[in-house]
C-alpha cells in the first residue's frame, strides 16, 4: 500500500500552498487522486490490517477535502494550523458596529414573512450577506498572509456571524417555496 505521509497538514496531503486563497479545480483533482489510490474497494482483497487503514485514510481524505473546499472552515483550520484553537477564535472580541448590523439583518429576517415580495427581499438580503463575507475573506486572506493572527481570527469570527445569518436565510427561503 502507497500511503501518503498523513503527518502533514491538509494542504500538504493536496499538494496545495498554505494559505486562504487556493486551485479548487487542483484540490478536487488530487482528491479524486488520492480517493482512486487509497479506496477502501481497492483494498477488498488485502489484508485486515492494510484493509482498516485504508478506510482510515479515506475519511481523513474526505475531512481534509470538506475542510478545505469551503471558505470558513479553511480559514478555521489555517488558524489551527498557526496555533490558534477553536476556543481562541470563538474568544475574539467583535465591535459593537458589526453585531449591531448582525442584529438589523437578523430582524430583516425575522420580517420576511410580512412581506408583499419576501422572494425578492430574500434575494437582495443574500447578495448583501454575500457581499459582506467575500469581504471579510479577503480581510481574512490579507490578515493571514501578513501574519496577522489576531485580525486574521477577528474576520474569521466575523464569518461565522455572516455563515449563520446565510444558512437561516436558506431556511427562511425552503420555508418560502413550500
Amino acid at each position: 500500500m502507497s500511503i501518503p505521509d498523513f503527518q502533514r497538514n491538509y494542504f500538504q496531503l493536496f499538494e496545495l500552498p498554505l494559505g486562504f486563497a487556493l486551485d479548487q479545480a487542483q484540490l478536487s483533482r488530487r482528491y479524486r487522486q488520492l480517493q482512486r489510490e487509497l479506496h477502501p474497494d481497492r483494498y477488498a482483497g488485502a489484508s485486515a490490517h492494510e484493509q482498516r487503514l485504508a478506510v482510515q485514510y479515506s475519511s481523513l481524505i474526505n475531512e481534509a477535502y470538506a475542510t478545505l473546499r469551503k471558505p470558513l472552515p479553511r480559514a478555521l483550520y489555517l488558524l489551527e494550523t498557526a496555533g490558534m484553537n477553536a476556543e481562541a477564535v470563538a474568544a475574539r472580541p467583535v465591535d459593537g458596529g458589526f453585531l449591531i448590523q448582525q442584529m438589523e439583518l437578523r430582524e430583516k429576517l425575522e420580517e420576511m414573512d410580512d412581506l408583499v415580495d419576501p422572494e425578492t427581499a430574500l434575494d437582495h438580503l443574500v447578495a448583501e450577506i454575500g457581499a459582506d463575507v467575500a469581504a471579510l475573506q479577503e480581510q481574512f486572506s490579507a490578515a493571514f498572509t501578513a501574519g496577522d493572527l489576531p485580525a486574521a481570527a477577528s474576520a474569521c469570527v466575523k464569518m461565522q456571524y455572516l455563515d449563520k445569518l446565510l444558512r437561516e436565510a436558506e431556511q427562511i427561503e425552503s420555508g418560502l417555496i413550500d
